[in-house]
């Protein structure tokens, strides 16, 4: 690991270098900290492109395999480009810090439970081997809060407590509920799941 810093901006900057194991998908995922207050921030899966300007417009941080920690000093504005939407997200941030960070779940997964969490709800879900599409993944995730994401030989469906009580899935996969948003990525080669809850309080 090693520290740059850049005086005139005043951005002390992290930089971790690491070979590559995985040349088919992207190993990191965006955290953006906008202030020092609880759970002031907001995530994106692994292969989000964004783009992090000064105010002289110059791109100092960018979406890569390399994870690594830009701290915010001064004027900045970020641009993210989710897959779910046409547009940017933009974030003017002043203050916090924006990263790059390693997913944990980038490996194998074969017939395996996982249970984690993210803001306080917790997950748990099974990613089995296709019975259809040879060398293809299968996952079934659920919260508990009652949202449940099921993607079976390259259907998908998402739905509150009850089958028919179905949840709107936008591009891959952005699911909203009166709960609030479920980001959720699946890799169906790899078996790879990433993803974060934002509650409507949040």
């Amino acid at each position: 690991m090693k520290s740059i810093k850049l005086k005139r901006n005043h951005v002390v900057f992290f930089l971790g270098l690491f070979l590559s194991t995985l040349s088919y998908a992207q190993k990191t995922y965006l955290k953006i900290t906008k202030s020092d207050k609880a759970n002031d921030y907001e995530m994106y899966p692994p292969g989000t492109k964004f783009e992090l300007k000064n105010k002289h417009g110059y791109i100092l941080f960018k979406n890569s395999d390399e994870p690594g920690i830009i701290e915010i000093e001064e004027d900045y504005t970020l641009y993210v480009y989710p897959s779910w939407k046409d547009d940017a997200d933009v974030f003017k941030l002043t203050e916090g810090k924006v990263e790059k960070i390693l997913t944990s779940n980038y490996s194998k997964t074969e017939l395996k439970n996982h249970s984690v969490k993210s803001n306080g709800v917790s997950a748990i879900y099974t990613v089995s081997d296709s019975r259809q599409r040879e060398g293809k993944k299968n996952l079934e995730f659920k919260l508990n809060n009652g949202i449940t994401f099921k993607y079976e030989d390259g259907k998908y469906r998402a739905y509150l407590n009850e089958e028919e009580n179905y949840l709107n899935i936008e591009s891959k996969y952005l699911i909203e509920s009166e709960l609030g948003t479920l980001k959720l990525s699946f890799n169906a080669s790899t078996g790879v799941v990433w993803w974060v809850f934002e509650s409507v309080e949040d």
